[in-house]
């Protein structure tokens, strides 16, 4: 049995994948609001950034949270 293939996994192991995945993205979110400047506001960093170096940067958090 492959542990790692997700049809295995129990209903407390996919829910708690879940939440994790939904707190990561949470986290970012608030990473890059707080760059942005907030939804709305124009001024902030994040918006500044091209297409590409937002994407990297957004790889870049997704690791390190």
């Amino acid at each position: 049995m492959n542990k790692t293939n997700i049809s295995n996994w129990s209903w407390s192991k996919a829910f708690e994948d879940h939440a994790k995945t939904v707190n990561q993205y949470e986290l970012t979110s608030q990473v890059v609001n707080h760059l942005a400047g907030y939804p709305g506001d124009s001024d902030g960093e994040y918006v500044k950034l091209s297409g590409e170096k937002q994407n990297e940067l957004y790889e870049i958090l997704s690791q390190i949270l």
